[in-house]
């Protein structure tokens, strides 16, 4: 990566002074670091906010929107409701290696990627930052299918180019745009995580095509930061 590139990428975006934000400590946005899982939410306890309003649907019901993983042999699939990843925006799990998962609800943008940086694993958080890149490369991250749309009630949302969950990792503390999959600020700026394959689907058909799935528990089932 050019150094010219490297140095400029933060400030391409709004607000241009992004590279300068401190990270917010308690943003009340807790990413997901000790997630659990089980075959279904059937008698599990849950959360009335992971079951209820527009934003989050019914929780898991065989319509709820769910962001689905296959393990490289085909023999393992994982679900993560849309309706948890809603509320905390990260997941850090380990599904066939280290494994990310982020929403965005503002822009209604998934990104699922190898929760790596410069091949080391790490633990992602939320920076309780926002950052809106530049119009073009949000066009070309989807294009790409770096980034999908979707929502708790929509599985074919489209993802908006607004103000964009900032991630920064527990290793280098750098800052990581979720619309583009990149590093935009700090020692790995400029660098790209490797995005994973995904899928969107409601929880009734991605059980049908996947029987023995499981499927991400919300807190305090799953430990947040």
């Amino acid at each position: 990566m050019p150094v010219t590139e490297r140095d400029q990428l933060g400030e391409w975006g709004l607000p241009t002074t992004i590279c300068e934000a401190e990270v917010v400590e308690d943003t009340g946005i807790r990413a997901i670091v000790a997630p659990a899982h089980a075959a279904d939410w059937s008698g599990v306890e849950v959360d009335r906010k992971y079951r209820t309003g527009f934003e989050v649907g019914d929780g898991l019901t065989d319509d709820s929107y769910v962001t689905g993983v296959t393990s490289a042999d085909g023999t393992r699939a994982r679900a993560y409701p849309l309706s948890v990843v809603w509320w905390h925006e990260i997941v850090n799990d380990t599904f066939d290696g280290p494994l990310l998962v982020t929403f965005c609800p503002i822009c209604q943008s998934g990104m699922v990627a190898e929760r790596c940086v410069d091949g080391v694993e790490t633990t992602f958080g939320v920076s309780g930052q926002l950052w809106q890149p530049p119009q073009i490369r949000a066009e070309t991250a989807k294009v790409d299918g770096r980034v999908f749309g979707a929502s708790a009630t929509d599985g074919e949302a489209e993802a908006r180019n607004s103000g964009n969950l900032v991630l920064y990792d527990e290793r280098t503390r750098s800052y990581w745009s979720q619309f583009l999959a990149r590093a935009i600020c700090g020692e790995r700026e400029g660098d790209r995580l490797r995005v994973a394959a995904s899928t969107v689907a409601s929880w009734g058909t991605w059980r049908t095509e996947h029987p023995r799935t499981d499927v991400l528990l919300p807190p305090p089932h799953s430990t947040a930061l």
